[in-house]
């Protein structure tokens, strides 16, 4: 029986009903799968890599539904988001943060997925970073601000104070649940009125003379 060519090679070649049949006959083994997601081409890419730059989302979505951690770094240090925004896929980079993949790694040259967005001017990239920065900082607000009122003194607080605090993490952590497809300028709203309410109390008080 003569070998099937590398799989990369029907990629370069755009065979899409290729790639589509072959991974579809991987998908009852995980590991096969991945074995083959991570071969590489002659370029020292692998063919995961090269979905990424095609902005295939069903092939990436079938590496990471087999077991693929999402924050593997390839050659040179680069993970996949480092690629979404090197190849501007706004899409690709929502779907990766949403799969928990770290937003700040850096390659071997420190370069941050967001700083290659920018350094090639990726404009729809580099709004769909911030847009997933502001939401991480957006839960990172809602946890320290949980975390304030678990560690406060019973007197730091009073009653009335203490439920100003939990509604507002109730009412942020509602709003981040319901509205997921929520635009940056509307996640920027949300949360600078949650820090209005709760950062004053991340201050310590001053002590009371008497």
């Amino acid at each position: 029986m003569e070998s099937l060519p590398p799989l990369s090679t029907a990629i370069h070649a755009h065979l899409d009903g290729d790639m589509r049949n072959r991974l579809s006959a991987l998908e009852p083994n995980p590991e096969e799968l991945l074995k083959e997601m991570q071969e590489m081409d002659e370029f020292q890419h692998t063919n995961l890599e090269l979905f990424v730059i095609l902005n295939s989302m069903e092939h990436v979505d079938k590496a990471i539904n087999a077991g693929f951690s999402v924050n593997t770094k390839g050659k040179g240090g680069y993970t996949l988001l480092h690629y979404a925004n090197m190849w501007n896929r706004p899409e690709l980079v929502r779907y990766l943060y949403t799969n928990h993949a770290e937003l700040f790694p850096g390659n071997n040259l420190n370069e941050t997925p967001h700083n290659l967005s920018e350094k090639y001017e990726n404009k729809a990239s580099n709004e769909m970073m911030l847009w997933a920065e502001c939401r991480q900082d957006f839960y990172a607000l809602l946890e320290q601000t949980r975390g304030v009122l678990a560690g406060a003194d019973k007197a730091e607080f009073t009653k009335e104070e203490k439920k100003m605090l939990e509604t507002a993490c109730i009412d942020g952590e509602s709003w981040l649940e319901k509205t997921r497809d929520a635009s940056l300028s509307a996640l920027r709203t949300k949360k600078e009125h949650i820090e209005l309410i709760v950062e004053p109390f991340f201050r310590p008080k001053t002590p009371k003379h008497t």
